[in-house]
């Protein structure tokens, strides 16, 4: 389906012209239409995946990110266990940041890039993320580039100062109008998770003609279904243009439709 995002970015302006420090916007329906819904059942299978494929990060390093993430704007939260008995309350769509930060990260460390860009960051949860856990495994980061919706960018910005001590390397903020077209970063790695293969076809165009050819390596959750099938993922080499190395089903699988229209993690 194609995703309206009017009601999403109108709450966004409402909210960033207020102070966001208060506000509860991770649980208003309006944004959880499109973020935090993930549900109590996939958190439990991220914990799962966090522990059995990432036994060397501690479960204490893990609730750090939780509190710092989950601090602002009211997330609904579940109590969840981790395998050694200790228990945090927390919002499952931070459980999914933990996880896909890890798996980026490890894609990331192997390649030679020095610099990041993502598209389509929400309110830069995973941003957040993969700071948190490079600073802590002594993976270097450089630059971080977002690209995102102009409302969205406020919001994101707003987000990320309220983290300030958590992110304390180069953050780049530009507006999904230019496609990534002032980012001249080299060693470029691409992220995008839900966002690449959602948006109308032009626009996917666009970062695939612009933003991608920039970018040496990158990791994207691919959505099989998005955009009522546009982007198949066999044909993931020639809608990104660049050399696809490992096609993955995503773990866990959170596409409803599922069949044809499971999602993928697809690495550059």
């Amino acid at each position: 389906m194609v995703v309206d995002y009017t009601p999403y970015t109108s709450y966004i302006i409402d909210i960033t012209n207020n102070n966001i420090e208060n506000s509860n916007f991770k649980s208003n329906d309006n944004y959880r239409g499109i973020l935090e819904h993930v549900s109590q059942e996939l958190g439990i299978k991220y914990i799962k995946l966090i522990e059995h494929e990432f036994p060397q990060i501690q479960v204490a390093d893990i609730i750090g990110y939780l509190q710092i993430n989950d601090k602002y704007g009211l997330p609904r939260t579940y109590n969840f266990e981790f395998s050694n008995g200790v228990s945090h309350l927390c919002s499952p769509t931070s459980l999914r940041y933990v996880y896909h930060a890890l798996t980026i990260l490890e894609h990331y460390k192997n390649t030679n890039c020095e610099n990041i860009v993502e598209v389509g960051c929400g309110y830069g949860g995973l941003c957040l993320a993969i700071h948190y856990f490079s600073n802590l495994n002594n993976i270097c980061v450089k630059k971080y580039n977002i690209v995102d919706m102009p409302e969205v960018c406020n919001l994101i910005e707003k987000y990320l100062e309220l983290n300030n001590e958590t992110v304390k390397v180069n953050i780049q903020i530009h507006h999904s109008t230019t496609y990534g077209k002032n980012i001249i970063d080299s060693n470029l790695f691409f992220i995008s998770n839900y966002c690449y293969t959602e948006i109308d076809k032009n626009h996917n165009d666009s970062y695939s003609s612009i933003l991608l050819p920039k970018s040496n390596n990158g990791f994207i959750t691919w959505q099989n279904g998005g955009n009522n099938g546009s982007y198949p993922v066999n044909e993931a080499n020639k809608i990104t243009g660049k050399e696809i190395i490992n096609v993955v089903e995503e773990k866990p699988q959170t596409d409803a439709g599922y069949g044809i229209y499971k999602n993928y993690f697809v690495y550059f």
